[in-house]
């Protein structure tokens, strides 16, 4: 569904913030003004947007936040991390003559060396020049935090279209962090229990996380399966929004965006 708030009034568009969720697949609009109210939602194929969506990104938005898939993503533990070796970290990627991008996870104590792709990231930069590029894993990893208790097993289970990211804590520790192709609920627990056996973990975890723009019921039932609880994470900020509107818009995850800048 794609939604138009009443009060969305173009003469107030440099006090709006814009929300993207951009992909291969399909992208993601969010508006939002100062008081924090939904002034407008949007999905459409990233191929084809609409023409409202195509009106909308030729606005002159100030504030843009755009949340990008990463490639070549790897973690290096903060104290190992020598600035000198940027090209030594880059020499390893599967595109070594791409630039690299670093992200800073201090409440993990590790750094991430990962690259965007270059197509994709171009075409939001020359859109909106000065807009923050976010790469998914940080929102990603930053809402799972509050949720990682010192004892115990966290698996985190993002889905994104027919790429899913799963990551494991134990015992309050990033242990894993991997991308895999799920399309079937066969798919998930192959991977899962694959982890779970590499991790000497038996049957469940203590808890699964999930994030996801649309999430199938099979795949919650399979997680339910997998661990002793399974939270689906909502968005902290809080929207101003109509009552008509369904919660999966109102609550994503992806409001939070603006938050890992």
């Amino acid at each position: 569904m794609n939604y138009t708030a009443a009060d969305f009034h173009l003469h107030f568009i440099a006090k709006y913030t814009l929300i993207v969720k951009a992909n291969f697949v399909y992208d993601i609009l969010y508006v939002i003004d100062q008081e924090g109210q939904l002034l407008v939602y949007m999905k459409y194929d990233s191929n084809k947007p609409s023409e409202e969506a195509l009106k909308l990104l030729s606005l002159p938005f100030q504030q843009v936040y755009v949340s990008l898939p990463q490639s070549n993503l790897t973690f290096i533990p903060a104290d190992l991390y020598q600035e000198d070796d940027q090209e030594l970290y880059q020499d390893f990627m599967e595109n070594p003559n791409q630039a690299i991008e670093i992200a800073d996870l201090d409440y993990l104590q590790i750094k991430a060396v990962f690259q965007y792709d270059v197509l994709l990231a171009q075409r939001w930069k020359s859109l909106f020049p000065e807009a923050h590029l976010i790469p998914e894993f940080k929102l990603n990893l930053m809402q799972v935090r509050p949720h990682v208790p010192l004892k115990g097993e966290v698996l985190g289970v993002v889905f994104n279209d027919t790429s899913t990211d799963l990551f494991l804590f134990i015992n309050g520790q990033f242990q894993f962090f991997n991308n895999f192709e799920v399309i079937t609920e066969d798919d998930l627990s192959y991977f899962i229990l694959n982890l779970y056996q590499t991790f000497g973990i038996k049957d469940k975890v203590t808890k699964a996380i999930v994030s996801a723009v649309d999430l199938e019921p099979s795949f919650q039932h399979k997680l339910q399966q997998l661990a002793d609880e399974v939270l689906i994470i909502k968005s902290n900020t809080k929207l101003k929004t109509d009552d008509e509107l369904p919660s999966e818009v109102t609550s994503s995850y992806l409001i939070d965006l603006p938050l890992c800048v």
